[in-house]
């Protein structure tokens, strides 16, 4: 017991930790160990939780989701209580080396001597937290190299430097380079010419950022080896009447090859009881499996941003199908069958992971293991919007609660998260339910028997057996599902002579097209999609290198005027895309009607979120559907990407500006600054201080409804939360879905006194010269 107490690590914050030395103990509990490296001697007793939140440790709760890279809030120790000169906040999940007792190294000590896909994976990492850092107000935490870790693959965080003002890209060029002398000699001049069109300010968010590394990254991927073993494996377990878990493969078996569609596993759990869940799971599985197959997955098509919305889409219609045999056999309430889901699946050089539910997948490397999926349940989501701590949320009756899971209701409401991992090492990814991974199962066995899995002392098909027994013997409450991948990433010989790797052309244009699945290859696929075809959602066009410019013109030509025929005719006002009124930020059906405003001042916006370029002005002409509310027409803004909350509204006719867009697991996204607010609306709006004009909507906390529990013997509470949802202000910023009716994105408007300050001095004015 004192060896698992002694590595209970803990990094300190605040004013109060400045008057503490090594050996002091504070709050009767922690010990310092040394400059602001405490130890919980206590770790059975909660920490000091506060009464409200503070502004300090908010961007700690909204970044949950990035929990691989940010640690989080621990507990306080109030000065109060404690006698100290200040509060000291307490983070967990640091960078702290346990066994040595000190910080993992800097990534700029690490970076000399590091192999070509380490650095670039490294980058990647900071690339991808860029915009989540930017939203919460902390992104000059990725210009501090003394913040910035690495534990293996993995950049982590030390602390959240907050933004005095925020920072650019041009900035973090500058950084990286700081590192291009000790860059590997095959990606220094991709780097290079990398640092100098951030420098220049050419690359202007960090979805291009992205962009360009995950170009790198898949030409240095192809110099490894690379090798995929599968083991899965369910039980009906100690407790339970019958199984209602499934996985693929099929139970007790073992894949061996190479990365690709058959190199995927998928658990669910069902929920539904003796209504269903089984049938649910089984349901699920055979839906992904058949969508799996349909996708050509080698390395020539090679499409991040494509696969993870088709994985995405997957799981809808999973979703689609068990919420329809729902439907059809008239389920109503708990009544209504549906399945938590886990998939990952090893394609080319990366990992991706699908999740919705609670089952969970865990990261297993040499330096570590790493829960990778976050929850969908109360607890989770009480954090994600900042409203408490984890450990408090989990004191919660209802904290366990689903909020969202397969079958239980439309895709409408289903927001499953994909992600993707570069892997330049041997690791090894564990998908389970609850059944194992409940009372920090996980946590306790995977070094002594997934680990072993890395050096060859144990396969994976004992090692899934082990975590089994393990999972009835401790746990034993539930069914219990594991599948175990073990990926194998070795360099090859000639791994470091490959040609250099060079930066791409920034803004390519990208066509795209909207489809089920893959573009069409003939007229009979095309006419084929008017039957079925609820989904559509775009996706991107592979360009065709070996034609040549000018047929490849006429076939797109030729594709798009076909399609807007089709369009017209065929495509039912339904899908994840468009809103049951038609419109969508593609734009209404047909063409859109700018009446006289002329041409070179309002555009119609025929195209999706990817083509709206930052600094554009967008007028509203409509809220989404579904989002309207009784005291009017407006539109719901968020507070962040992905949230489930709104941080205010805007009435129809409001101009907001473009300040940075981002395409995500959770659909494609737009940063939009608010420029203009109709007089007749803000003359009845509270001035930007006063906090008394909001509407008040009751949510049930669980959502989507009805209710979806979770598969555990206790019941599910439905507490009730009340959101208060103000008007925003000029000058506020917040993010909108695609989903949003945007009908027209307006340039060269004319300035306006009295709004002096606010984007650029615009107004919203058809009529100005």
């Amino acid at each position: 017991m004192q060896n698992s107490v002694a590595k209970h690590y803990l990094w300190a914050l605040g004013e109060g930790i400045k008057g503490c030395k090594p050996g002091d103990l504070i709050a009767g509990r922690y010990l310092v160990k040394r400059d602001r490296l405490l130890v919980d001697t206590q770790p059975e007793h909660l920490p000091e939780l506060p009464e409200d939140i503070p502004s300090v440790v908010t961007p700690y709760l909204r970044l949950f989701t990035y929990q691989l890279h940010v640690p989080q809030v621990y507990g306080l120790v109030s000065s109060q209580r404690s006698k100290l000169s200040g509060d000291i906040w307490l983070l967990e999940n640091g960078p702290i080396l346990k066994v040595t007792e000190s910080l993992m190294p800097e990534l700029a000590d690490s970076w000399k001597g590091a192999a070509a896909m380490r650095q670039l994976n490294w980058l990647w990492q900071m690339a991808q937290l860029w915009q989540p850092c930017i939203s919460q107000g902390v992104a000059s935490t990725l210009l501090t190299p003394e913040l910035l870790r690495v534990e293996g693959q993995l950049v982590r965080f030390l602390e959240l430097q907050p933004d005095r003002k925020p920072p650019n890209l041009s900035q973090l060029g500058k950084l990286w380079q700081q590192w291009l002398e000790d860059a590997h000699p095959a990606i220094a001049n991709f780097l290079r010419q990398l640092c100098q069109q951030m420098v220049a300010g050419q690359v202007r968010n960090g979805e291009q950022l992205m962009s360009q590394l995950d170009k790198a990254l898949a030409k240095c991927g192809r110099l490894y080896d690379r090798h995929v073993e599968i083991a899965t494996g369910t039980d009906v377990g100690r407790a339970r009447a019958h199984n209602e878990d499934a996985c693929y493969p099929p139970s007790g078996t073992v894949f061996a090859g190479k990365p690709g569609s058959s190199a995927c596993a998928i658990v669910c759990d069902g929920i539904g009881g003796q209504d269903g869940g089984e049938i649910a799971s089984s349901e699920a599985i055979s839906v992904l499996r058949e969508k799996l197959e349909q996708m050509p997955l080698h390395q020539a098509n090679w499409d991040p941003l494509s696969l993870t919305s088709k994985l995405e889409r997957a799981a809808c219609a999973a979703n689609d199908k068990i919420a329809g045999r729902n439907d059809s056999e008239h389920r109503q309430g708990r009544q209504r069958m549906g399945t938590t889901l886990v998939m990952a699946l090893a394609h080319i050089h990366e990992l991706y992971v699908a999740h919705v539910g609670d089952s969970r997948a865990y990261w297993i490397t040499r330096t570590g293991c790493y829960q990778v999926t976050l929850d969908d349940d109360v607890a989770c989501r009480e954090v994600r919007l900042g409203y408490s701590l984890y450990r408090a949320a989990l004191e919660q009756v209802a904290a366990g609660a689903l909020i969202q899971a397969l079958g239980i209701s439309s895709s409408n409401t289903l927001h499953p998260n994909v992600q993707r991992f570069p892997v330049d090492e041997d690791c090894v990814l564990l998908l389970c339910s609850d059944g194992l991974s409940d009372k920090d199962r996980v946590e306790e066995c995977w070094e002594a028997e997934i680990l072993p899995i890395l050096d060859g002392s144990i396969n994976v098909a004992k090692a899934r057996d082990r975590l089994i027994e393990i999972a009835n013997t401790r746990n034993g409450h539930d069914n219990v599902t594991v599948a175990l991948i073990y990926c194998q990433a070795h360099l090859r010989e000639d791994g470091n002579t490959f040609p250099e790797v060079s930066v791409a052309p920034l803004d390519t244009p990208i066509d795209l097209i909207s489809d089920s699945e893959d573009m069409p290859t003939d007229l009979t696929e095309i006419t084929s999609l008017g039957e079925g075809n609820s989904q559509g959602i775009t996706q991107l066009l592979q360009r065709d290198k070996s034609k040549s410019p000018f047929s490849l013109l006429l076939k797109i030509l030729f594709l798009l005027g076909l399609g807007g025929v089709f369009a017209y005719f065929f495509i039912p006002p339904v899908g994840r895309a468009i809103d049951t009124a038609g419109e969508s930020i593609f734009g209404k059906r047909g063409l859109i009607n700018a009446g006289n405003t002329p041409e070179k001042r309002v555009q119609s916006v025929a195209s999706p979120v990817k083509s709206l370029e930052t600094g554009s002005f967008i007028e509203i002409k409509s809220s989404a559907a579904g989002e309207l509310r009784k005291e009017g027409d407006r539109l719901d803004l968020r507070v962040a990407i992905g949230e489930l909350t709104v941080k205010g509204t805007v009435p129809v006719g409001s101009v907001l500006q473009v300040t940075n867009k981002q395409l995500t697991p959770q659909g494609n996204w737009l940063e939009l600054k608010v420029c203009s607010i109709p007089e007749i609306v803000r003359s009845n709006s509270p001035k930007p201080n006063s906090n008394k004009d909001f509407s008040k909507v009751s949510k049930p906390a669980l959502n989507p409804s009805p209710a979806v529990a979770t598969p555990s013997p206790s019941p599910a509470v439905k507490p009730t939360v009340e959101l208060e949802i103000p008007k925003l202000q000029p000058g506020e910023i917040a993010w909108i879905q695609e989903q949003a009716a945007v009908d027209k994105v307006v340039s060269n408007l004319a300035p306006n006194p009295n709004q002096q300050g606010k984007c650029v001095n615009y107004d919203s004015n058809p009529n100005a010269n």
